[in-house]
């Protein structure tokens, strides 16, 4: 009878060997998801410590088990409640939750709100770190043995810049992003380089840094090179805890120049390698954990294209709905705008045009169940598409990233759209690059597998021409890449508010509609819409479709691009 051979010592030496490195080494274990939810509500004029225990509680719970709590405190929590069709197990108080919450999660960090605002996001940053909740001295819930005392330890570290050294040499190792949120400076100081405290912290994503264990940082001349709190916020970006280009969530609202000169992140620090994740809204800790996130191209699908024959005697423009970065509006104005647009689509004939909407694509991760909200609806009229916000994967300027980040980006920005079953881009750029963009940034997408095929730029400020050197007739230019791929750019054109003709940012509808009525028969073109200067859906692009003469077809971003390829001369 044969016999095994017996195991020789090496062997047996090397078996042991890796069965202990094994066990030395933690698996990552599997998310768990609640199979019930609990709501808190949470009063929205309740004292800025209480909302921010609150939430950090919240965020606490979801990182826990996913999905367990949702806190309702503005009108649109309890509106995607519904949207959604999810219902709660139980409707509890805050205060209650909070005391639940601290038997829960028993280690807290001691602050003072009232003397230590300033120094918030740090103290954040190191709860989150130390899984701890923040208690202020006058909450009613008590931090009698506390983790982390920072009225003792920022005592004599009691600036910003003292207070962020501080956690970035002690707890940058256990967070795994960067956030910027404003403790409550006065948005539109005098002295934008040293402004006041005139409100209170907001409490919104603070439940997102304790679920995710974000750096969270708001330096007001952290973007002002030679600035002692640029050189701490330099060495945080660069220290090589993320990769690069870094996203940013939060907002970074300081420096309002017009608009928010450093919101974008790209030029705050001379290494140009950070772009925004707008995200000040709640509930992003619940959203992002209570399922998986969508992560596989196919699981979003488009509305099938019309495959329009071009026509040169008639004129394309594809309409865009702006500011889609921007996670908050997508959890507030534009949901409101699509539900608008649904019931215009019901009973006007003539009113169901194609339009895009831009779209975060963070979105599958942070609130997939949400982005399915989107596509779904926009199932219902088979004429709503969607275009990736600015400027692709991160809200930046790309050209002035640096080369190996630009490429990083480009990829980046190419994967969101074959996850998100779309082929262009609304594209930001800053006023003296879009030269070298033109050269040698947005032919990175002109290659013959490159799923971006359209790029529909602003101009950063967006008063200025972005390209002054092509023809006044020239509404798009074709891209050539080194394969001989190729990708469409179309001239800027912005509409932002109805109420002054003089203005051709802030056209009538009727003004708009004489305007697209007066371009050369054969142009494609595109028209991006922002709120800020007083648009909405309803007062422009629901007006503006029955305006339109019969030569001007309104198409979807996707469809301008590909008219645009067949324009093109040889």
């Amino acid at each position: 009878m044969m016999t095994s051979p017996r195991p020789t010592t090496s062997l047996l030496l090397t078996l042991a060997v890796m069965v202990a490195a094994l066990a030395a080494c933690p698996q990552e274990e599997p998310p768990l998801y609640a199979t019930e939810f609990t709501v808190v509500e949470l009063d929205p004029a309740a004292s800025a410590p209480l909302q921010l225990a609150v939430q950090a509680c919240a965020g606490l719970s979801n990182r826990k088990l996913g999905g367990s709590i949702y806190v309702r405190m503005e009108a649109h929590d309890g509106e995607w409640l519904e949207e959604l069709d999810l219902t709660p197990s139980e409707v509890v108080d805050a205060s209650d939750f909070l005391e639940a919450c601290a038997v829960e999660f028993p280690a807290c960090v001691r602050y003072s709100y009232a003397d230590q605002q300033e120094l918030l996001p740090s103290i954040l940053t190191a709860a989150s770190a130390l899984e701890a909740v923040p208690l202020d001295e006058g909450l009613s819930v008590a931090c009698e043995e506390p983790a982390l005392d920072a009225t003792a330890v920022f005592a004599q570290r009691n600036t910003p810049y003292l207070a962020t050294r501080y956690v970035f040499e002690n707890y940058l190792d256990q967070t795994t992003g960067l956030a910027m949120l404003n403790p409550g400076y006065q948005l539109d100081a005098p002295d934008l380089a040293d402004p006041d405290l005139t409100r209170d912290m907001p409490s919104q994503m603070v439940d997102f840094v304790f679920s995710q264990q974000l750096f969270v940082v708001f330096l007001v001349n952290g973007c002002e090179s030679g600035e002692p709190e640029s050189f701490v916020l330099n060495d945080i970006v660069n220290s090589g805890q993320w990769p690069t280009p870094v996203g940013v969530y939060g907002y970074n609202n300081s420096w309002l120049i017009g608009g928010y000169l450093h919101e974008a992140q790209t030029r705050c620090l001379d290494s140009r390698n950070m772009g925004a994740i707008p995200t000040e809204t709640g509930n992003l800790s619940f959203f992002s954990t209570r399922r998986a996130p969508i992560v596989e191209p196919g699981e979003l699908r488009q509305n099938e294209s019309d495959e329009v024959p071009y026509d040169p005697d008639k004129t394309y423009v594809a309409f865009i709905v702006g500011d889609g970065d921007n996670v908050r509006f997508i959890m507030t104005t534009r949901n409101v705008w699509l539900r608008q647009r649904l019931t215009d689509c019901e009973q006007t004939e003539n009113a169901c045009a194609p339009i895009t909407w831009s779209i975060s694509p963070h979105l599958p991760t942070l609130a997939p169940d949400v982005i399915e909200w989107y596509y779904e609806l926009s199932h219902e009229t088979g004429k709503d598409s969607f275009i990736l916000p600015p400027s692709g994967h991160l809200y930046a300027y790309p050209t002035s990233l640096t080369e190996k980040d630009q490429n990083r980006f480009v990829s980046a920005t190419e994967q969101d759209a074959r996850l998100l079953d779309l082929a262009s881009t609304v594209h930001w750029d800053w006023i003296d690059t879009w030269q070298d963009a033109e050269d040698h940034v947005l032919p990175l997408y002109a290659h013959a597998d490159g799923v971006v095929q359209g790029l529909f730029p602003v101009n950063v400020p967006y008063m200025a021409d972005a390209f002054p050197w092509w023809p006044q007739d020239q509404f798009f230019n074709v891209l050539s890449g080194e394969d001989g791929g190729e990708v469409v750019v179309f001239r800027p054109r912005q509409w932002r508010g109805i109420d002054d003709d003089e203005n051709s940012f802030f056209l009538s509808p009727q003004a708009m509609a004489d305007e697209l009525a007066a371009y050369p028969l054969g142009t494609v073109t595109g028209v991006y819409m922002t709120s800020d200067g007083g648009l909405s859906l309803e007062n422009s692009f629901m007006e503006l479709v029955g305006l339109l003469p019969p030569h001007v077809e309104l198409v979807s971003a996707d469809e301008a691009a590909r008219l645009a390829l067949l324009a093109a001369p040889d």
